[in-house]
């Protein structure tokens, strides 16, 4: 096996709560388990120069009207650059493409090095509905740049599901999308390691009842989500006596307008929303929930879906057009599977019903179906993908090994 110095390019790292900041940090360890050696490069708000520090190099950031609220100000950083040039990875891996993936694919040129791009979103998805169609066909366009730049400079594209193939040629590409699976700590992400007086503590402290069924969802708060279809489920057919509450955990651009819908729906009372919380209290979280809700329709692998499935939590989900539900999600067993608000809100009424046994047998059941996703499979995986971007630059691989 060949020894590899990966560089990691991401714009949003833990604490921030989302799937790419997740996905990272996961990457991280399962690939420094494997002995490779890894060094995230990404973008804070909270620093005013670069700095170096457990394994992650953090530059200056702005504030932006991108997904993440914010980005990196100088994609010519000169400390990342002589940092990376010392370092000198075998291969580039990029997460985004907002600025820190341009900074990517200019050190990539700069040092020679094969760069891989990991498809997690989709450009057309990515701004507040309340938008004008003007300035959303002007940021579109933009965004679609942006992701075309990096799918066509990148060696190899990767994705966690293979939808992503859809997004590629709908942006005009034809690439093909290597597979590589999402995965979790297990260790971290499992609801053993909370204990009942813990449970009840943290449902006091978010307002949750201590008898009510919560149903969560942890990420960004993008259009992409499609939380207000959850919130008019909740609005139409749940009623305040069925007991059953939202815990909403993130943030994003539809934070302010999923508020005033809740209002505006007369459901304020049963939906909680966190705001940015720390990720490492994600898993107590979870654990302190009933089942994890995903509204998408177009949403890749969700890390937060995986998280919560490794803490035993039930998934129920939107379907969609291309059957992804089925693809992890067995009907009635590890989680449930609607077609329209009418039955999301029957799931949730129904696991009301469960007795405390049905529900601890289920978390068990569930927990064990996600038993394979464990980083050091996903990180086993990232290296093959790597391992072709090599062979894609001509490096011979074999030689190598």
């Amino acid at each position: 096996m060949i020894i590899m110095n990966v560089a990691i390019f991401t714009e949003v790292m833990v604490p921030y709560v989302c799937g790419i900041s997740s996905y990272v940090s996961v990457l991280k360890k399962g690939l420094e388990s494997l002995g490779h050696r890894v060094i995230i490069v990404t973008s804070s708000l909270h620093t005013e120069q670069s700095v170096f520090k457990d394994g992650v190099v953090r530059c200056p950031a702005k504030k932006s009207m991108n997904k993440y609220g914010y980005q990196c100000k100088n994609i010519n950083d000169k400390y990342v650059m002589k940092f990376l040039t010392k370092f000198d990875p075998d291969v580039i891996h990029i997460q985004t493409d907002t600025k820190i993936g341009y900074m990517a694919l200019s050190i990539a040129d700069k040092l020679r090095c094969p760069v891989v791009f990991s498809v997690h979103d989709y450009y057309l998805d990515r701004f507040a509905s309340d938008n004008s169609v003007i300035l959303w066909r002007i940021k579109t366009l933009i965004e679609k740049k942006h992701f075309c730049d990096m799918m066509d400079n990148a060696n190899v594209i990767a994705s966690s599901n293979k939808r992503a193939a859809s997004f590629v040629r709908a942006a005009g590409r034809n690439r093909k999308v290597n597979l590589i699976p999402s995965a979790t700590d297990r260790n971290v992400f499992n609801y053993k390691n909370a204990n009942d007086d813990a449970v009840k503590k943290l449902r006091r402290k978010l307002g949750l009842p201590q008898n009510a069924i919560v149903a969560v969802f942890a990420g960004d708060l993008s259009v992409d989500k499609n939380l207000e279809f959850v919130l008019s489920a909740f609005a139409r057919h749940i009623k305040k006596n069925d007991n059953v509450h939202l815990l909403i955990v993130g943030d994003g651009t539809e934070l302010e307008y999923l508020k005033s819908m809740s209002k505006r729906f007369k459901i304020k009372e049963m939906v909680h929303f966190t705001g940015m919380v720390a990720h490492n209290m994600m898993p107590a979280i979870y654990s302190a929930c009933d089942i994890y809700v995903c509204s998408s329709d177009d949403a890749l692998m969700s890390m937060s879906f995986v998280e919560a499935m490794s803490c035993g939590l039930p998934v129920l989900v939107k379907e969609d057009k291309e059957k992804f539900a089925y693809n992890m999600i067995k009907d009635g067993v590890n989680g449930f599977v609607c077609e329209n608000e009418a039955g999301f809100a029957k799931y949730l009424k129904k696991l009301s019903a469960f007795s405390l046994h049905e529900k601890r047998q289920m978390r068990s059941i569930v927990r064990r179906s996600v038993r394979d996703m464990d980083a050091e499979y996903m990180a086993k995986c990232t290296v093959k993908v790597y391992e072709q971007a090599m062979k894609a630059f001509n490096i011979n691989v074999d030689i190598l090994k």
